[in-house]
């Protein structure tokens, strides 16, 4: 697992901390060359969850609803750990070997690539969803395959739908 590679003393890349101890939106770079956000989790992330962080720092996480029309200048990222609804702690914005929730069968290295699975803040095989569901920037690196959810092993780029994020 990564470690921060920069001056944030105390940062805790897989923890939680029912105080603010970093100012929400600081990122924070990894030895593994990932990035890192600190946010406010306004539902409950469990880990390899896909979130969406808003532009005031807080997290939730990501349903299919927010795939629709709205506004953009949101970021989607992956929790490396559990972070309780209301505490703080660091989401994964782009990095190699991060935990992400997958349901279905999702094929490491598969062409057909992943998609948004309806169950939140996982992803599946992307020929299993709709239009506008694509999940880009996401390589999954570890098979997964099991009807409830499972964490794999994925690289995230800079995670993204083809949809404006509501």
């Amino acid at each position: 697992m990564a470690t921060v590679n920069s001056s944030l003393i105390g940062a805790n890349l897989t923890g939680s901390d029912a105080t603010a101890l970093f100012a929400l939106g600081t990122v924070a770079d990894a030895t593994d060359g990932g990035r890192y956000q600190y946010v406010l989790a306004t539902s409950t992330l469990i880990t390899g969850a896909l979130v969406l962080v808003q532009q005031n720092g807080t997290a939730q996480v990501l349903t299919t609803a927010q795939l629709t029309g709205g506004a953009g200048g949101q970021r989607i990222a992956a929790a490396q750990g559990l972070i309780n609804q209301d505490q703080y702690g660091w989401v994964a914005t782009q990095g190699q070997n991060l935990y992400v929730l997958c349901t279905g069968t999702v094929t490491a290295s598969a062409s057909g690539g992943a998609a948004f699975s309806a169950n939140s803040g996982r992803l599946q095989n992307a020929a299993a969803v709709g239009v506008g569901a694509t999940a880009l920037g996401i390589w999954i690196t570890t098979s997964a395959s099991t009807a409830t959810a499972s964490v794999a092993r994925a690289t995230l780029t800079f995670p993204r739908s083809t949809q404006v994020l509501a």
